[in-house]
């Protein structure tokens, strides 16, 4: 099927924190059967990137089809920064007649301000936001009461009610992940190459899997109560996640294991199904592409294209390229790339901190490892050069190679087009902090921690202040 309306069509958007394309779907030593059946139902994409490898603005930028420096969603939402939340899905859906529905996580508003995204029922009771238990077990708890009352809602429905656009979020992916049972076999556990493979970072990685296994099973029964609900062959359902694993190396960089996301979709009428795409796509052509689903007409802020063409087998590409940007996490950190399929390259800008910044890594095992063997002290290049067909794991920067000059000028053209086209901030030198959002020093440790590391103290003495004035935020 084509775009074209249908009467009642709905909208299911399931999402988790941090697991880039950590799932069965994609060859990853997980069980996730339910996600796996989805997939097969429809279409997998091994080559969807977000937009920021960042929590909020990566929700952002997918849920409203603009890069986080036009929808304002350069950081943390509960850390002050603010998205238009005019521009978001769920607003989009409310003003054409939809039931706009979230049960569960989002991270574009902080807690309780989900109406200024367009929802007009949130499914979390009071109860839902308790402080007293361990994060540890918190986020698993919050995850199935976050199912349950989807499922609840779905099974409540009757004729005559107006279609829904409804999203549900998990958060136990997310750091602090639940304890592993005695019992695991962690000595078995497969870590991702881009990690050293030792006890330590084997028992974090399965911590990992058994909270994507959850997240499997809760996707799992929302799928079958929209089956027993009768709305399963009437509703558009898209599964992704924000970014890459919460580990070094990944979740707030620029490499692939850091902007790699999982992208599942299935909708009634789809013409290719049980099959998968290698096409080049980032999660500013999500939005586009359910408007094109949906037969309904697209709004004029949106940055992405529809992808419809592929998922009907007409065209096998859409896009010669993908950006992504860092502007704030914890911290700021001004960093942009630009992937083709056989190159990337990513750019410093001059305010960016000169080595790898703690803060921006999850506290955890693998973290305590990285710093161990020195990773704090290596010092950022102000450009990177991958040749991604020659060099997968982003390790070999070309960017001072003579025989990649020309690549390298080509690349550099590519991402200021696309920072004119866009109207990047950086171009006009730094990305101010809004007003009333909270950063951190790039050189703390922890997110809240304002003390430096000694190996930061010693580079800022030996660069005569100068890495001070850099990071000054």
């Amino acid at each position: 099927m084509g775009g074209g309306k249908e009467e009642g069509m709905n909208v299911l958007y399931l999402n988790t924190h941090d697991i880039g394309r950590y799932l069965e779907t994609y060859g990853y030593p997980v069980k996730t059967p339910n996600l796996l059946e989805l997939s097969k139902d429809g279409m997998a994409f091994t080559n969807m990137y977000c937009a920021s490898p960042t929590c909020s603005p990566s929700r952002g930028a997918m849920l409203t089809g603009q890069y986080p420096h036009n929808n304002g969603l350069i950081g943390l939402s509960h850390r002050g920064f603010q998205i238009d939340g005019s521009h978001h899905m769920a607003s989009y859906f409310k003003e054409r007649g939809f039931e706009t529905v979230i049960s569960g996580v989002q991270h574009e508003v902080k807690l309780h301000e989900e109406e200024k995204l367009g929802y007009e029922r949130c499914l979390n009771p009071q109860e839902y936001y308790r402080k007293d238990m361990p994060q540890c077990d918190l986020y698993t708890w919050q995850d199935e009461m976050a199912a349950e009352n989807a499922v609840s809602y779905l099974k409540a429905r009757k004729e005559g009610d107006r279609p829904f656009f409804m999203a549900v979020g998990f958060g136990c992916t997310h750091r602090e992940y639940p304890r592993v049972p005695d019992d695991y076999e962690v000595d078995y556990v497969q870590v991702p190459k881009a990690l050293p493979n030792n006890p330590e970072i084997r028992r974090d990685m399965a911590a990992m899997m058994i909270s994507v296994n959850t997240i499997d099973r809760l996707c799992g029964d929302i799928v079958s109560a929209l089956k027993e609900a009768g709305e399963y062959e009437n509703t558009v359902i898209f599964f992704t996640t924000d970014h890459g694993l919460p580990f070094p190396m990944m979740k707030c960089n620029l490499y692939d294991d850091g902007t790699g996301v999982s992208f599942l979709i299935r909708y009634p009428g789809m013409t290719r199904r049980h099959c998968v795409s290698d096409a080049l796509l980032s999660h500013v052509d999500v939005f586009p592409t359910i408007c094109d689903i949906m037969g309904m007409e697209k709004p004029d802020w949106l940055q992405g294209k529809s992808f419809l063409t592929i998922l009907d087998g007409e065209e096998a590409e859409i896009n010669e390229q993908v950006a992504s940007e860092i502007n704030y996490h914890v911290a700021y950190e001004p960093v942009r790339c630009i992937r083709t399929h056989q190159y990337k390259y990513i750019f410093r800008g001059d305010n960016a901190y000169d080595f790898p910044p703690p803060v921006h890594i999850d506290d955890s095992a693998s973290k305590e490892v990285f710093h161990r063997y020195g990773y704090f002290e290596r010092a950022n290049a102000k450009e990177e050069l991958y040749d991604l067909m020659l060099d997968a794991q982003e390790r070999h920067n070309l960017a001072g190679k003579e025989e990649y000059r020309s690549v390298l000028e080509e690349m550099r053209g590519r991402l200021s087009r696309w920072q004119e086209e866009t109207r990047d901030p950086l171009l006009q030198g730094k990305v101010k902090l809004p007003e009333g959002a909270i950063c951190c020093t790039t050189d703390s440790y922890s997110t809240g921690s304002q003390v430096m590391l000694p190996e930061c103290k010693k580079y800022v003495a030996a660069l005569a202040g100068v890495l001070q004035n850099k990071i000054d935020v």
